[in-house]
């Protein structure tokens, strides 16, 4: 079943007695096309001013204890950036989490970790990026754009005028992929060679909810195919778990069909977080 529209407003007043009544609000958000609107240039995108002042003020000193607020409250962004990329796209309080690469690394409390065994895959992955690099130079996907990130490489086709070109970047990412042993991921206008660790967003929710959090109740919000296990976690909680689909034109059904609710794009999550941090704000 898809996920029904809910007004902004009426969805955070669903998540803040959600996070009363479990005690704890253990809030995942994605970045890109959640926090920050799509643009046809990664580098160019930034979190919206509401949406990052209101994480602020839900991850400040003391939010995990509830300090300032009606419960405590963890803060964490779930993104296929790297996590200091993405960190530094968004400026949250100091009690905020950035897991980057699906769950390979995070940063918590100013200190980054990874999981070893993506290390090992770099070389490998450097392999790729360069056969990626010689296809596109070559005339492969016209117009197509070659991003690495720090356990992927991505071809995008975002803006190109060709309705084959997603189908195109999908073919090459997946033959480079088997070449080298790696992992082919999809998302919107995008095709992903990963390193072959097995991590994605709910595994990664699910680290988040260890050391007392799995009683809180759990907000979860993405617009993309990666997203849609943390979603399903989340919608999977009944009563203490609410899914939403930042929902586009070009959000894949697989997202709405995984999420409670739909809102239209990240101006709705803005505001829905705007006002979630004043609802839970102690009075």
């Amino acid at each position: 079943m898809a996920a029904s529209p809910t007004d902004p407003e009426a969805l955070a007043g669903l998540i803040a007695d959600a996070a009363v009544a479990a005690c704890g609000l253990l809030l995942c958000t994605d970045f890109d096309g959640s926090l920050a609107p799509i643009v046809p240039d990664p580098g160019g995108a930034v979190a919206l001013p509401e949406a990052a002042r209101a994480l602020r003020r839900l991850s400040g000193a003391g939010a995990a204890h509830g300090v300032g607020l009606r419960c405590p409250v963890k803060v964490a962004v779930v993104t296929a950036r790297d996590s200091d990329d993405a960190a530094g796209r968004v400026d949250l309080g100091p009690e905020a989490v950035v897991v980057g690469n699906l769950g390979l690394e995070r940063i918590a409390g100013g200190r980054r970790t990874v999981v070893p065994r993506a290390i090992g895959w770099l070389p490998a992955l450097d392999r790729a990026e360069a056969e990626l690099g010689g296809a596109l130079a070559s005339g492969r996907v016209p117009g197509a754009r070659l991003e690495r990130k720090r356990y992927s490489a991505v071809v995008h086709t975002r803006g190109i005028d060709d309705p084959a070109a997603d189908g195109a970047a999908a073919a090459l990412a997946a033959e480079v992929a088997a070449t080298h042993g790696l992992w082919r991921l999809e998302g919107k206008h995008a095709a992903e060679v990963h390193v072959p660790v097995r991590r994605d967003k709910a595994s990664a929710v699910i680290a988040l909810r260890r050391g007392g959090w799995a009683r809180a109740a759990l907000c979860a919000a993405g617009d993309d195919l990666m997203d849609i296990p943390m979603l399903r976690l989340a919608s999977r909680l009944g009563p203490r778990g609410i899914a939403v689909a930042v929902a586009d034109d070009e959000t894949p059904a697989e997202v709405l069909a995984a999420a409670d609710h739909r809102i239209d794009g990240p101006p709705a999550w803005e505001r829905t977080l705007s006002r979630l941090a004043r609802l839970l704000a102690a009075v």
